[in-house]
């Protein structure tokens, strides 16, 4: 495509180095016709293993990044909202750039682990409890139009040979043709540890009876799937697209560990005046036909057990919002937010920006009762007891922030993390006092049916 970077944004980045004496961030970014984010992250199959892909459900918005100019991986004492927070902050002052595009330039991508006080498992282990690229290339495609990002550091002894030739590098990348990847197929599905799971959730509506405080417990499980191969992201976005609609679809690869996964949950998003959070809660599988669909729709919408288990997913979120918001509103009652496999109760919560920091207000999110429980903290202590089990990335924040602290997070469900030849699944539901522990354990095997389908494996229709 022969794009050059521009010769007098290099001789500023110069300038700033020498008037800092540390290497400087340079960040530049131009319009690229014709740009498609999804065929550049196949196009960039030399880059596997520091690659991330994103899209709203929206579908306005898709980033494609390839490569790790820096990656964040936070440690466990560390607070990892305000690792993030500072890292980005250390080198926005380093920075020199063309654009203050949104969602373009030096844009962090990646997640946080749900719990940070559970003792990290080894498929979890290069994650930690953050981990977070800078790409090198970054493709934002969004109202119609795409830009290129390119972000590289410069020291003092680097010349423009060195721009020239990441340029060069960007060339080679889009003039590659895009070769499909082989179909693996799925040889073998587990389903890890159900008795127990059963024996916890019994054991959990028993501690709800007794408690006149806690009012609801997430547990999570997993599955695990084998197959004949390799996955290939690439297969994976397209199955995700073409599938899952009216979801978030995310790809985040370190080396041979890819977590993905389509969510319909958005946790925050914010740009300079706004900040915007969802209410997703309750749940209950789609209809055969539109008319059972229907059915169950309202059935959804009047089930006592789902209304409560939502309204306190907008309790806390309104509240938590108020804390860091002007004018906040909620929308005015639970409608219904309708995925291929599964259908949910639905309601937004916005408010007016102030001076609030975007991992602030992340933090005082996470976890939401609709992957917690509520009140918070006593839930959590319940799931460290007993869930048995590190939920890793499952039901976190992952989304991506840039440098002027405007971005979007969104729950990190209906998600697997696959690692080489075999992939383990999430899914988890709210146990409530009056809770049926076999229920809800056919509950999270509708849950699972999202990424089953994404991934191939037996997907078990309803009869």
């Amino acid at each position: 495509m022969g794009l050059t970077l521009p010769i007098e944004l290099f001789q500023q980045a110069n300038r700033r180095i020498s008037a800092q004496q540390e290497n400087v961030l340079l960040s530049w970014v131009c319009e690229l016709p014709g740009g498609a984010a999804k065929r550049v992250f196949d196009q960039g199959k030399a880059f596997k293993g520091e690659r991330f892909f994103w899209q709203n459900k929206e579908r306005t918005l898709r980033l494609a990044g390839l490569g790790a100019t820096d990656q964040l991986r936070v440690e466990q004492g560390q607070d990892r909202f305000l690792a993030l927070h500072t890292r980005k902050e250390q080198v926005l002052q380093r920075t020199v750039t063309n654009s203050e595009e949104t969602a373009c330039g030096a844009v962090y991508f990646g997640g946080f682990s749900f719990d940070d006080q559970q003792d990290t498992s080894s498929e979890w282990e290069k994650f930690g409890e953050g981990f977070f690229y800078l790409p090198l290339f970054l493709v934002t495609e969004k109202e119609d139009r795409c830009y290129l990002s390119v972000n590289l550091w410069l020291s003092e002894e680097d010349d423009y040979a060195k721009v020239e030739a990441v340029m060069a590098q960007w060339d080679k990348i889009v003039a590659s043709l895009v070769m499909p990847d082989s179909e693996v197929a799925c040889i073998l599905e587990e389903r890890l540890a159900e008795d127990a799971w059963l024996r916890a959730a019994t054991d959990v509506v028993a501690l709800l009876q007794e408690s006149p405080n806690m009012q609801k417990v997430v547990l999570a499980r997993r599955m695990r799937l084998g197959f004949d191969g390799f996955l290939s992201s690439s297969l994976i976005i397209a199955n995700m697209e073409e599938q899952q609609g009216n979801s978030y679809c995310f790809v985040l690869e370190n080396g041979t560990s890819t977590f993905f996964g389509a969510t319909p949950e958005r946790l925050l998003m914010a740009d300079a005046a706004h900040l915007e959070s969802a209410c997703v809660a309750g749940s209950i599988a789609r209809g055969e036909t539109a008319s059972e669909d229907a059915v169950l729709g309202e059935t959804l919408l009047s089930d006592a057990k789902n209304l409560a288990e939502h309204h306190f997913v907008v309790e806390m979120i309104q509240g938590t919002m108020a804390q860091f918001c002007e004018d906040v509103q909620v929308s005015a009652s639970p409608i219904l937010l309708k995925n291929r496999d599964i259908q949910h109760l639905y309601m937004t919560v916005s408010g007016r920006r102030s001076e609030a920091r975007m991992l602030d207000v992340l933090r005082a999110l996470h976890p939401t009762p609709a992957l917690g429980g509520w009140p918070q903290s006593e839930a959590m202590t319940v799931i460290r007891l007993k869930e048995e089990m590190d939920r890793g990335f499952y039901g976190a924040p992952i989304g991506w922030i840039d440098s002027l602290d405007r971005g979007e997070f969104a729950v990190a469900i209906r998600s697997a993390l696959a690692i080489d030849t075999n992939a383990i699944l999430y899914a988890g539901c709210g146990i409530v006092a009056d809770s049926v522990p076999t229920e809800e354990l056919a509950e999270t095997a509708i849950k699972f049916q999202p990424m089953l389908r994404v991934l191939g494996g037996k997907v078990h229709e309803r009869t």
